[in-house]
């Protein structure tokens, strides 16, 4: 296009780059929001510590802790999705037991 043409047709076309450009930043934003797992992370240290404080018990501790650890799990698939690096291995969560162990 020359630059008469892009002159003219500028009270089209500057609309729609902005708003392109404009939703392209939302994405990006959402797109950190989606893979930031920092605040899962506060709340697994947070839950520790009352666990070490004595505020809860531990089937209370492992209720939590398995809520958490299924967000930490879905953040690093929207990771993965997104192709953003993800440090660490896989994440594990930790099994209820009944109290019924058995040695084997």
């Amino acid at each position: 296009m020359g630059l008469l043409s892009s002159i003219l047709l500028f009270p089209v076309t500057g609309p729609v780059a902005g708003i392109k450009w404009t939703l392209g930043k939302v994405q990006r934003v959402v797109e950190d929001e989606l893979v930031d797992d920092t605040p899962v992370k506060q709340a697994l240290m947070e839950l520790q510590m009352r666990l070490e404080l004595g505020d809860i018990d531990d089937d209370t501790y492992l209720i939590e802790e398995t809520a958490l650890m299924r967000q930490l799990r879905d953040i690093r698939e929207w990771r993965e999705r997104l192709g953003v690096g993800t440090a660490g291995g896989p994440v594990r969560m930790a099994r209820a037991t009944d109290g019924d162990d058995e040695d084997t």
